[in-house]
């Protein structure tokens, strides 16, 4: 009886790490997938989200790039990033105050888009629309949050935030006459 329980306690340790790392597993997806919220999501072939991505940065480039890729300058409304290994593209200057919504698409691999409490998965030929509303102070990092191959954990953005430069109504009503 001396010797069951003997070798009962030699294995109780590596009883009990297993047991602990079963419920870790089953309990898992649920830290992924708790309560976030939903974005919306559309289809769109890569070719297509690339043609709105270059539209935008034609119609919108300041003319600076920052690591070989163009910095654009768009309105409040409808932007377009791209997400593609191992970087986001473009470069986004956005106004502090003012409504964006980013349309957000991956043109290669399963990437993840995180910014802020936003945390969304990226499929290739879907975009998912996702309201974005830089503060002052703010200086947003955009990181990709699933695994996307070897130069993953260097694949962050920084968006530029600066002052708005007319009120709201003013800047809207701009950008709609010079179309």
């Amino acid at each position: 009886m001396a010797d069951a329980m003997a070798a009962i306690r030699g294995r109780l340790p590596l009883l009990l790490t297993a047991l602990a790392l079963v419920a870790l597993m089953v309990g898992m997806p649920t830290w992924r997938y708790d309560d976030r919220p939903e974005f919306p999501r559309y289809a769109i072939s890569t070719d297509a989200f690339e043609a709105k991505v270059d539209a935008m940065v034609r119609d919108h480039s300041t003319g600076a790039e920052e690591d070989g890729m163009p910095v654009v300058h768009p309105p409040p409304g409808d932007v377009y990033l791209l997400a593609r290994r191992w970087q986001f593209y473009p470069v986004l200057e956005l106004e502090a105050g003012r409504s964006y919504r980013l349309h957000v698409a991956s043109v290669d691999v399963l990437h993840g888009f995180h910014v802020g409490d936003v945390d969304v998965l990226l499929v290739p030929g879907a975009a998912t629309v996702v309201p974005f509303n830089p503060g002052a102070s703010d200086r947003p990092v955009i990181q990709c949050s699933e695994f996307c191959g070897l130069r993953h954990n260097r694949m962050t953005a920084w968006v530029r935030v600066v002052p708005a430069t007319a009120a709201p109504d003013q800047h809207q009503g701009a950008a709609a006459g010079a179309r």
